[in-house]
C-alpha cells in the first residue's frame, strides 16, 4: 500500500526545499519517491501558501533565516501529509437511500435509532421554560456547555451524554450575552448595566464598569487574548484578557450594534448594523478596513467560515445571503419566510440557520446555492434564539425561548483534532501546560490584519510603500481641506447674509484691484508729503535730529 509506506517511520525524509512549499516530494514505493497524483493532492491539503525566496536579499543572516524558517515549514507539511494514514476516523453525512427520500425530512427520532448508543444519548431537550430565552456557547474543545437565560439564570454543564449541571448562577438581573474565554476556568457574562468575569465554580472575579453603559455582545480571541464587545452606544473595546488592560476603544459612530463575530482565520472583528451594512475592525485602526453593503434592513445576524473565505448574514428584510471575503461580493442568496435570527457555520462547512420556530441545515450552501436543506429540526411551540456548532462532535445546540435543545448533525464536527490546539481529552496537567504554552505564545494586538499571510513576509520596496502612503496621506488631507465647511460663529455672524459676503470678499476681480491701486498710490503720496514737510523744502537734506534744539528760540518773523 502506497499510504502505508508513506507514513513509515523508518523511511528517510527528502531534504527540504525552500524556495516553494508545494514542491516538496513524498516517498512512495510504486514511483520511487516521486510525488504521483494523490500524494500531491494529498500535500495540497496542509500547504500553507506561497513561500518567502531568499533571491534578491542581500543581508547573509536575513537570508539564513529565510532558507531555515521555510525548510521546516516544507518538512512540518509533508509529515502532516505522511501522517494521514493514521488519522482514525472520516467525516460521514446522511444519505438517502432513494430519489424520493429527503434527509430533511428525517427527524432526531428516527436518526437516534440508527446510531449507536453513545452518539444517541447526545440528542435530548432540556426543559427550562421560565428563565428563557437562552444563548449558548462552546469551549474550544468542545467539553463544556454554557448557558445563559435572559432573566439571569447562568449555567456550565457537561454536555455529553446528558445534561449535567457543573454550577450554576442566579443573578437575577438581564443577560444579554455570554462567552468562555481561554477554557472552561473563566467565562464572562454581559449584564445588566456592567461585564462581569466568573470562573468555573460561579465567583465573580471581575467587574469591568469601563464597558458600560450596557454591553449587547461578547466575542473571544483566543491566539490574542482579547475580548471584543460592543454595546448601545455603538463602541466597540478590546480587553486583554491576560493583564486587565483596555487594548483599544473604538467609536463605530453607526449606532446601536447587537450582532457581532469574529472571524477564525484572522480574528477580524465583524459588526452588523441597522442600516444594513458590515463593517470589519481591528484593534489597531479607528476606521474600518472594509465595509460591506449587505441588506436593505437591519442585519440580523452573521456566521463566518473556518477557513475565512465565506461570509453569511441575515436581514430583517428577509434575506440570508453568502459572500466572498476575498472579493467582497454576493455569490447567491435565500428568501425566508421569516428573519433568520441566529446562524452558524461548522468545522466542514454546514451553515444552520433558525427562523423562527424551525432550524435548518445547509450542506455545501456556502460555495454553492443550495436546493434543499441537509436537515430540519422544528421546535414546536417555541422560538429559537441562538444556534452554535459543537467543535470536534457532530452536534448543534440551539438555545430557545423553552431551554436548550441537543440536535444531532452528521458530518458537521471535524473527525480529527489536534492535540496541540485543541484537546477534547486533556487532562488537568495539559490543560494547565496548555495554557502556559498559550499565554507564551500570545500573539499582540497589532498582527490582527485582513491577509495573516503578509506578517512572515519580507517587504523589498519599502520606500516604494512609504512614498505611497504619503501620497495617499496627502490626496486625503487636501480632499478634507477642499470639502471642509464654513464655522458657524454666534452672534449672527453665521447669517446667510454675512456668509455670502464673506464669500464675495473672497473674490478678486478687476474693480477690485483698481481700488486697491488707488489707495496704494494715496498712502505713498502722503507717505512723501510728510517727508518733505519734515525736512524743511522739496530739495534740501533734513537736518539730524539734536535734543538741545527744544531749547533753541524759533527764528523771528521777517518785518513786513
Amino acid at each position: 500500500c502506497t499510504r502505508a509506506h508513506a507514513a513509515t517511520p523508518s523511511a528517510p525524509l527528502p531534504p527540504p526545499m525552500a524556495k516553494s512549499r508545494g514542491q516538496p516530494k513524498l516517498l512512495s514505493a510504486s514511483d520511487g519517491g516521486k510525488m504521483n497524483a494523490a500524494e500531491r493532492k494529498r500535500l495540497s491539503r496542509y500547504s500553507r501558501g506561497d513561500g518567502n525566496s531568499s533571491k534578491g536579499v542581500t543581508k547573509p543572516g536575513l537570508k539564513r533565516s529565510i532558507k531555515r524558517g521555510e525548510a521546516k515549514i516544507g518538512a512540518a507539511e509533508r509529515k502532516a501529509a505522511q501522517a494521514e494514514v493514521l488519522q482514525p476516523s472520516e467525516a460521514g453525512f446522511l444519505e438517502a437511500e432513494g430519489p424520493l427520500e429527503r434527509t430533511c425530512r428525517v427527524r432526531q427520532s428516527q436518526l437516534a435509532a440508527m446510531v449507536d448508543e453513545q452518539t444517541a444519548a447526545k440528542a435530548y431537550e432540556v426543559q427550562l421554560p421560565d428563565l428563557g430565552p437562552y444563548r449558548v456557547a462552546f469551549t474550544a474543545n468542545g467539553r463544556r456547555l454554557l448557558l445563559g437565560g435572559r432573566k439571569g439564570h447562568v449555567a456550565v454543564a457537561r454536555w455529553e451524554g446528558g445534561f449535567h449541571v457543573l454550577s450554576e448562577l442566579q443573578l437575577r438581573e438581564t443577560v444579554r450575552d455570554l462567552t468562555f474565554l481561554r477554557d472552561h476556568t473563566m467565562f464572562a457574562v454581559a449584564q445588566h448595566k456592567n461585564l462581569y468575569i466568573y470562573d468555573a465554580s460561579g465567583t465573580e472575579l471581575h467587574c469591568l464598569r469601563s464597558h458600560r453603559p450596557d454591553v449587547q455582545r461578547l466575542a473571544y480571541l483566543k491566539y490574542h487574548w482579547l475580548l471584543a464587545t460592543v454595546g448601545s452606544t455603538g463602541q466597540l473595546r478590546y480587553l486583554d484578557v491576560s493583564t486587565g488592560e483596555n487594548v483599544s476603544d473604538i467609536r463605530t459612530r453607526l449606532g446601536e450594534c447587537d450582532c457581532m463575530r469574529a472571524s477564525p482565520y484572522n480574528a477580524v472583528v465583524h459588526l452588523g448594523h441597522t442600516n444594513g451594512t458590515v463593517t470589519l475592525w481591528t484593534p489597531n485602526m479607528h476606521e474600518p478596513v472594509a465595509k460591506l453593503l449587505c441588506h436593505k434592513g437591519a442585519v440580523a445576524d452573521l456566521a463566518i467560515d473556518r477557513a475565512g473565505r465565506y461570509l453569511a448574514t441575515s436581514g430583517r428584510d428577509g434575506t440570508l445571503k453568502v459572500w466572498d471575503v476575498r472579493t467582497y461580493r454576493p455569490l447567491h442568496s435565500y428568501r425566508t419566510p421569516r428573519p433568520v435570527t441566529s446562524m452558524d457555520v461548522s468545522d466542514r462547512g454546514l451553515l444552520a440557520a433558525a427562523c423562527g420556530a424551525a432550524v435548518q441545515v445547509f450542506k455545501d450552501g456556502l460555495a454553492a446555492r443550495a436546493s434543499a436543506p441537509y436537515m430540519t429540526h422544528r421546535l414546536p411551540g417555541r422560538e429559537a434564539t441562538v444556534v452554535r456548532f459543537c467543535p470536534y462532535e457532530d452536534v448543534l445546540g440551539v438555545g430557545h425561548s423553552r431551554g436548550y435543545s441537543s440536535v444531532l448533525v452528521p458530518g458537521a464536527g471535524e473527525p480529527n483534532f489536534d492535540a496541540f490546539e485543541a484537546n477534547p481529552f486533556e487532562t488537568r496537567t495539559q490543560r494547565r501546560e496548555a495554557e502556559v504554552v498559550a499565554l507564551l505564545e500570545k500573539l499582540p494586538a497589532e498582527t490582527i490584519t485582513l491577509d495573516p499571510q503578509q506578517l512572515g513576509k519580507v517587504d523589498r520596496n519599502q520606500g516604494e510603500r512609504q512614498r505611497e502612503i504619503q501620497a495617499a496621506n496627502a490626496a486625503r488631507i487636501a480632499d478634507i481641506k477642499a470639502n471642509r465647511r464654513a464655522k458657524r460663529k454666534t452672534r449672527g455672524r453665521s447669517k446667510a447674509s454675512r456668509r455670502a459676503a464673506k464669500k464675495e470678499g473672497n473674490i478678486i476681480d478687476e474693480k477690485r484691484q483698481r481700488r486697491k491701486a488707488q489707495l496704494e498710490a494715496q498712502e505713498q503720496a502722503k507717505t512723501k508729503k510728510r517727508t518733505n514737510r519734515a525736512s524743511g523744502g522739496a530739495g534740501a537734506p533734513p537736518k539730524p535730529y539734536d535734543p538741545l534744539d527744544r531749547f533753541v528760540a524759533p527764528p523771528a518773523p521777517a518785518p513786513g
